[in-house]
């Protein structure tokens, strides 16, 4: 159940903490129409709940989690993340929102797929 439910998330990382808490939203927002430009106005609707997670440390940047009302639409932003010059450029990544049994089963796979 936490695996479906999961499925409408999308992480990000490397948002400033600068960024205020009730401004997240609106960065988060502009970041995803900067990916996907043809798809800017219908962003803002689609972007239901935004949140930072964890423990606020002076020396990290937290996460930001990001639901998505239109799977479609978090697919998209997915896609287009995958190999984003603007992302790279701006020091963000996405990330899929994985519940901790499938973390800790791909941790289990990277030796495998390092020896490939």
């Amino acid at each position: 159940m936490e695996r479906y439910s999961r499925r409408w998330n999308l992480k990000l990382h490397g948002v400033s903490e600068r960024v205020e808490d009730k401004d997240v939203r609106k960065e988060v927002t502009r970041i995803c129409q900067e990916l996907l430009p043809s798809d800017a106005e219908r962003l803002p609707d689609v972007i239901d709940t935004v949140h930072r997670v964890g423990v606020k440390k002076p020396s990290a940047t937290r996460g930001i989690i990001i639901q998505f009302s239109s799977r479609m639409q978090r697919a998209a932003v997915w896609a287009a993340a995958k190999n984003s010059s603007y992302l790279r450029g701006n020091g963000l990544r996405f990330a899929e929102d994985l519940c901790k049994a499938d973390r800790e089963a791909r941790l289990k796979l990277w030796p495998l797929v390092s020896e490939a």
